[in-house]
């Protein structure tokens, strides 16, 4: 199974099409589950995409999307959105609906519903996903990072025992 992209970096980097725009997309999503803190939110959008615009069809909009979730999860998080976020490229040529129907009640409700951050790059949906949950307290630690401080705090208990032991047999003799 091919790693999940962890930034807005990975995603254009790994999308040839629309099709892999939103497959990349989504599994962007799911990793923001694991992010517990802000300056993982940071890292996640700070690189800047390349653009997408001339590689497919519907490529201007994959870097509207990019640069709005950008701004959204900054705006989120109380921290200052990348710059590359507000670049002119980064703006959908014509208005994007996201319901294809495009019935006059659905765009109504786009238009109502959707973020400013999506507004801002011609970008129109009723919902927008993110699945941010930061936590307060320390950021979370993956097992192997876990597995890393248990044997390094071993090993400094085992030193103190050590010296400990090597300071009583001196006295001893």
């Amino acid at each position: 199974m091919k790693d999940r992209p962890s930034t807005l970096a990975q995603i254009a980097d790994r999308t040839e099409s629309l099709e892999d725009f939103g497959r990349n997309l989504r599994d962007w999503l799911h990793e923001l589950r694991r992010i517990s803190s802000r300056p993982q939110v940071r890292a996640a959008i700070a690189d800047k995409p390349r653009t997408l615009r001339r590689n497919f069809t519907g490529g201007a909009v994959a870097d509207a999307w990019l640069a709005a979730y950008a701004e959204l999860l900054s705006q989120r998080t109380h921290s200052r959105p990348p710059e590359w976020s507000f670049s002119r490229s980064r703006i959908a040529p014509e208005p994007w609906f996201a319901n294809e129907s495009g019935s006059l009640g659905s765009r109504i409700l786009a238009l109502r519903e959707a973020p400013l951050a999506f507004k801002r790059r011609n970008l129109y949906t009723h919902s927008v996903e993110l699945p941010l949950r930061l936590r307060a307290g320390r950021p979370g630690k993956s097992p192997s990072e876990k597995r890393r401080a248990n044997a390094e705090r071993q090993r400094r208990f085992r030193r103190m025992r050590k010296a400990e032991m090597d300071s009583l047999r001196a006295l001893l003799r």
